[in-house]
């Protein structure tokens, strides 16, 4: 059936395109009753998935008629489409030209030219998308000469799939297969497959898995960067699963590691897609299509052994930077001090969970920061003039002033109940106009800015390197939904406002400021860079916020700076990823907002929340649900009973069958090292606390068992309380020997009263005990006691 377009080849390299071979994963596959198979397309002749529609991309044209002899085979491809072309017309005798984008790997373009293909390099700024262009040009332009496979929009791609790959798998798991995970480059393999397992079993799940944007994983495509092929239906699968670039890479490299399976980027994307469908499944079967081999990346940092291929300095801070792209050693501006700006609250509502992950998130970089060494100064601005603000005030019996104190005031007690440490300024953008004013005038006398109608203008095309933060490309804006285009009249809708002229409803509430170009009031984008370089100067270290504000936010606030000082504001962007709800980003716009308040009327805690916030690592998105929230508290909890059983220990109170001095396990200090080096690796508290459970793990059967004496217990509470200088959570009380005497000896007094089935004094000691905010817990080892604390 599937072998019904070949031609007669017989005895050629061609015959071994397709049947490749199902490996199983067994180590890094945990989830029991389930079964991922790898379907490994590096056994093609040319290496990769992309040798099936490149043959039959061919082998069709021919039985068309539309490719003869005289022509050029011609494509845009990233690589691998590249190399199957390449190699299919090395058996075939057609000449080859392939454009591709100077960002690919080095291997790739080797690997075609090696076939005797003739390369054409595009530029790395314009992507996959300016060897399209290129291809279309020279295709438009010679139509004689030249053959388009068009591998995009040419349904012979998808059919390979549905002709041959899909009915591999099909006949490879016995007809058993319940879940298939493809990659998404030009969508080929995933729209073929799953136009064909509608017809084979409509039950099996078909999941794309699709980058973020800004990624760096080679051979993929997020459908919203640039040219989305011409044969993605986004209808058809069952589910697209986004996978940042950190899994991908990560997961690559133990599929090398743990599996023996030298992988390239987009299978580790895959493999990492197919743990996460795996965790939704009781039982069955999941195909992960590996698309090629590693080999074809060592010229990247993929394989390097410490990120960057240089020399590792353990403990020291390393955070992934938004401007470069890159993991980095942190290193300061200024001997021991580190100044960090990061973008607060717009005072016009309460904090909802998304605000709180970057406040959070900038909280655990001043903490590990402080761990350092360095001297922290931190600065957050409260936006209190702006669209959002005065539109509520407008709305309102409240004047602008009046709701932005409300909710200001709010947004520090939220700060307070998550246990954040306060920032040293907290700027209002109301109080610092006159500041954005000489901006704005500043800009003008540069050039970079204009005045119209009483408005004024930053003129995005006068700075080259706009779009050096979010890699912007402006040619593929959607005008009015990511810029800010409004009713004011600029000369151009990628210009953003540094000041608007104010409307007469505006105007009658008294909201203005009197300015050189009338009554104005400041645009968003220019109080941040007003408020953080009055209190941090014109370059800082670190400037941390949402991703969701990377563009056109924080591109705007380094558009202003390059202008105005040739520098990117600060040396280090951080960004935390979005807390979705019911799949989608939490807003207000979207109605499914939940605030730290609701949460603490429901019952949680502040401690629980921020738990919560901390679990997943900041650059991974954050799904909420009651279920993952209670799941967080009860991990509280679990650390919460170890303080408590580690503070009886200390005292003397709980039962040990240590005498005398003991030594403190190996296993503590490790812990903690361990802990420590996750956190500074990128902030990756998720990491830190998964040593910390280790731990819990290891002692809490000696800890029940008697077999841990008090000083162990103590040396143990002493370095949980260096861990706490960067969690915040834990609840470890400064040691009270009389108060923890008074307990011990009232719990051994129940226990007696119980012993002599005297109740009453039993109940009465425990009524006792519990006005001084303890609970006992009778156990199979005897009664232990633990404080109360908040749900």
């Amino acid at each position: 059936m599937y072998a019904a377009l070949k031609q007669n080849h017989a005895g050629s390299i061609l015959d071994s395109v397709g049947h490749t071979p199902l490996v199983p994963i067994k180590r890094i596959n945990q989830k029991k009753g389930v079964t991922i198979l790898a379907k490994l397309e590096s056994f093609n002749p040319g290496g990769s998935v992309k040798d099936r529609i490149a043959l039959h991309m061919i082998e069709a044209a021919e039985k068309r008629g539309e490719l003869t002899r005289d022509k050029i085979i011609l494509e845009a491809s990233s690589g691998n489409t590249g190399i199957g072309l390449a190699m299919v017309c090395a058996v075939k005798g057609y000449r080859c030209t392939i454009a591709m984008s100077e960002s690919a790997s080095i291997e790739r373009r080797q690997i075609m030219q090696a076939y005797g293909a003739e390369i054409i390099l595009t530029p790395a700024r314009l992507s996959t998308d300016g060897a399209i262009e290129e291809v279309y040009k020279m295709a438009r332009q010679n139509p004689d000469l030249y053959y388009c496979t068009d591998q995009f929009n040419n349904p012979d791609n998808w059919k390979a799939h549905y002709l041959n790959t899909a009915m591999e798998i099909w006949e490879q798991t016995g007809q058993g297969v319940n879940a298939i995970i493809s990659a998404m480059g030009t969508t080929g393999t995933l729209m073929g497959i799953t136009k064909r397992f509608r017809e084979l079993d409509p039950k099996v799940r078909i999941i794309g898995v699709e980058p973020y944007l800004g990624h760096r994983i080679q051979g993929l495509k997020n459908m919203k960067e640039s040219y989305k092929p011409g044969i993605f239906d986004k209808h058809l699968p069952d589910e697209i699963l986004n996978i940042h670039d950190d899994e991908a890479f990560e997961m690559t490299k133990r599929l090398a590691r743990e599996e023996g399976i030298f992988a390239g980027m987009s299978s580790g994307a895959a493999m990492a897609a197919a743990l996460k469908v795996a965790e939704t499944m009781d039982s069955g079967v999941i195909v992960a299509i590996f698309p090629d081999g590693g080999e074809r990346y060592l010229s990247t940092g993929l394989f390097k052994v410490n990120g960057e291929g240089e020399e590792e300095k353990v403990g020291t801070l390393r955070l992934t930077n938004t401007l470069t792209r890159k993991k980095e050693y942190f290193q300061s501006l200024e001997p021991e001090k580190a100044k960090i700006y990061s973008c607060g609250p717009t005072a016009y509502e309460y904090a909802h969970l998304g605000l709180c992950r970057r406040v959070v998130s900038a909280d655990l970089l001043r903490r590990a920061l402080e761990a350092q060494g360095y001297q922290v100064r931190h600065v957050m601005n409260i936006t209190d003039i702006d669209d959002k603000t005065i539109r509520a005030a407008l709305d309102s019996s409240l004047s602008l002033e009046e709701l932005t104190d409300r909710y200001s005031r709010a947004f520090m007690e939220d700060v307070e109940t998550l246990g954040v440490k306060k920032a040293e300024v907290y700027p209002r953008a109301s109080e610092h106009i006159e500041e954005m004013e000489a901006i704005a005038s500043q800009l003008i006398d540069k050039g970079f800015a204009y005045e119209k109608h009483g408005s004024v203008y930053f003129d995005v095309s006068k700075l080259r390197s706009y779009g050096r933060l979010s890699k912007v490309d402006l040619s593929n804006i959607d005008i009015g939904r990511t810029v800010d285009l409004d009713e004011y009249d600029k000369d151009s809708p990628f210009d953003f406002t540094l000041f608007k002229r104010v409307t007469l409803e505006e105007l009658k509430a008294g909201i203005g400021h009197t300015s050189p170009w009338g009554q104005v009031r400041p645009g968003w984008h220019i109080e941040c860079v007003a408020m953080a370089t009055k209190y941090l100067g014109p370059l800082f270290d670190i400037h941390t916020s949402g991703c969701d504000l990377i563009f056109p936010h924080h591109e705007n606030e380094i558009a202003m700076s390059m202008a105005l000082w040739n520098q990117p504001l600060a040396t280090t962007w951080l960004h935390s990823d979005l807390v979705l709800h019911n799949g989608k980003k939490m807003s207000r716009s979207a109605g499914n907002v939940v605030t730290l308040r609701d949460l603490l009327s429901q019952g949680y805690s502040g401690r629980q929340v921020r738990f919560f916030l901390m679990r997943t690592h900041y650059r991974k998105p954050l799904h909420f649900t009651p279920t993952l929230l209670d799941d967080a508290a009860r991990g509280l909890n679990r650390l919460d009973e170890f303080v408590t059983q580690l503070l009886q220990v200390s005292s003397a109170g709980g039962a040990t069958k240590v005498e005398g001095d003991d030594v403190i396990p190996t296993e503590v200090s490790e812990a903690t090292e361990a802990f420590f080096g996750a956190v500074f690796d990128d902030l990756n508290v998720a990491k830190g606390l998964g040593h910390l459970f280790t731990l819990v793990r290891q002692l809490n059967p000696l800890l029940l068992g008697g077999e841990i004496g008090p000083q162990v217990a103590r040396g143990v509470l002493e370095d949980l309380s260096r861990v706490d200088e960067i969690l915040g959570v834990l609840d470890i009380p400064l040691p009270d020997p009389q108060l923890y005497s008074r307990i011990n000896e009232l719990v051994l007094r129940r226990e007696g009263a119980r012993e002599d089935q005297r109740w009453e004094e039993a109940d009465a000691i425990r009524e006792e005990l519990a006005k001084m905010g303890i609970d006992v817990v009778d156990t199979p080892y005897g009664p232990r006691w633990r404080r109360k604390r908040d749900k």
